[in-house]
């Protein structure tokens, strides 16, 4: 019984060692290779075009990554302002919403305080004491009259 499995690891370890082997071979070309070139441009054309040399990776520039880390922290910035604005103007429409219902509670509560038509208009003072308006009709003058004369049988 064999396995199957175990012999296609091997094989693939191998051809991973032989390429590994032969990208070596080529980094040590190359290095031949720019040792014995000049120092002008052309020098830098004249490498390999094989995949494996593309696949080599370099770190990036130093401008570059403070680059990106600012253009992060813009769009971190810009974004938490958009958050932060739209959340507070949602705050204040429902807080404005709310100030509309109290007062719009608040005008019943003055308009309960009416009477009816037919009815004379009554003033109401601080301690809760209602008097009637006077409206310059002869019914002001019979209700002062029956309040002087209550105070004349009183004394």
């Amino acid at each position: 019984m064999t396995d199957d499995f175990f012999d296609d690891e091997q094989e693939l370890m191998e051809a991973d060692v032989a390429a590994a082997s032969s990208d070596t071979d080529m980094v040590e070309q190359e290095a031949a290779a720019a040792s014995n070139a000049s120092e002008s441009d052309d020098a830098a054309d004249q490498k390999p075009a094989s995949g494996n040399a593309a696949r080599r990776n370099d770190a990036p520039p130093f401008w570059m990554v403070l680059a990106i880390a600012a253009i992060a922290l813009i769009l971190g910035v810009v974004i938490g302002y958009m958050i932060g604005t739209s959340a507070t103007l949602a705050e204040l429409g429902n807080s404005s919403e709310q100030m509309v219902q109290q007062q719009d509670q608040s005008d019943e509560v003055l308009d309960s305080t009416k009477l009816p038509e037919g009815h004379p208009q009554l003033s109401v003072d601080q301690d809760g004491n209602a008097t009637v308006v006077d409206s310059g009709s002869s019914s002001a003058d019979d209700a002062s009259a029956d309040s002087s004369s209550a105070n004349a049988s009183q004394e």
